[in-house]
C-alpha cells in the first residue's frame, strides 16, 4: 500500500474512532471500516490483515502515516492500539 493510501486510511480511522467514541481499539475494532471503504477485501484472525500491514509499516519506520496507531512491543509480539489524535 502506498502512502497517499495509508494517509486516506488514517482519516478514515481517525473519524470512525471518534464517531465511535473507542479508545484502545484494538485491529479488529477498525477492521469493519477499512473493509466496507475498499482497504482490506476481507478480515480474518481477528484483524490479521491490517496486523500485517502495521507490522511492515513498523519494520520500515513509517508507522508516522497512522498517526492513531501506538504499538506495545513484547518478546515475541506486538499489541496494536488506535486512539483518536487530539488537536
Amino acid at each position: 500500500m502506498d502512502s497517499k493510501n495509508l494517509i486516506k486510511m488514517g482519516y478514515i480511522i481517525q473519524d470512525y474512532l471518534i464517531t465511535q467514541n473507542l479508545e484502545n481499539a484494538k485491529p479488529k475494532d477498525v477492521m469493519p471500516i477499512l473493509i466496507q471503504k475498499g482497504f482490506f477485501e476481507k478480515d480474518y484472525r481477528d484483524g490479521l490483515p491490517l496486523r500485517n500491514l502495521l507490522r511492515k509499516l513498523d519494520d520500515k519506520n513509517m508507522l508516522y502515516l497512522l498517526p492513531q496507531v501506538s504499538v506495545e512491543r513484547k518478546d515475541k509480539n506486538r499489541y496494536w492500539y488506535f486512539n483518536a489524535v487530539k488537536v
